[in-house]
């Protein structure tokens, strides 16, 4: 995987989205328990629970990471 950081108004975005009940936090789970799934990143507890709630939510929070798992395993085939 690519170690590139985000460039400040990257950083910027990401903060402001934060700031907006979450949803750039929020955004960002799914996406890591697809990836942790496949074992190319560590969930933290934090994220772990977070993922836990949104999956309670309506399950949007599983629908979600199927969405991402599903293009991973097409990238890395």
């Amino acid at each position: 995987m690519n170690d590139k950081k985000l460039t400040s108004m990257e950083t910027f975005w990401y903060f402001l989205q934060c700031i907006a009940f979450g949803a750039g936090y929020f955004a960002k789970v799914p996406v890591k328990k697809a990836l942790s799934e496949r074992d190319l990143v560590t969930m933290t507890s934090a994220e772990s629970f977070w993922y836990v709630i949104l999956c309670l939510c309506f399950g949007a929070g599983y629908f979600q990471k199927v969405i991402y798992k599903k293009a991973l395993s097409e990238v890395t085939q």
